[in-house]
């Protein structure tokens, strides 16, 4: 039962964090200055620490673990990579044009992470072609 829950706080937590970067990259597009805001970083930082410990959770209560799952290193690897690309899309790139680049490029590595969860496949463009 326990699984289920956590489970759930990992499927709300994703949705928030996909869900807020989107919003804190149209913030940023617009030159609101809402993006740089304390409670902005710290409601996001909040988030993302639920989802991390949500998802150690289901691995530990699963017993799949990373470079064990093929699945789950692929979502881990994107993860990194999803990190990445949004500091560039928030904070380092040096243009609008370029920020918004990256930006749409961490939307597309966390939507590979979902479809990578949802199938556990770290190719799920495979079930999407059958």
């Amino acid at each position: 039962m326990i699984y289920y829950w956590i489970k759930n706080l990992h499927i709300s937590t994703v949705i928030f964090t996909v869900c807020f970067f989107s919003l804190r990259l149209i913030w940023m597009m617009n030159r609101s200055g809402l993006v740089n805001r304390g409670w902005v970083r710290k409601l996001s930082q909040f988030n993302d620490t639920l989802l991390l410990i949500a998802g150690i959770s289901l691995a530990l209560l699963s017993h799949q673990y990373p470079l064990v799952a093929p699945w789950l290193t692929a979502k881990l690897v994107a993860l990194l990579v999803y990190i990445i690309l949004g500091m560039f899309a928030l904070k380092w790139a040096g243009s609008r044009r370029s920020r918004m680049a990256y930006g749409v490029m961490a939307l597309i590595c966390v939507s590979y992470m979902i479809l990578v969860a949802l199938t556990r496949n770290p190719q799920p463009w495979q079930y999407l072609l059958h």
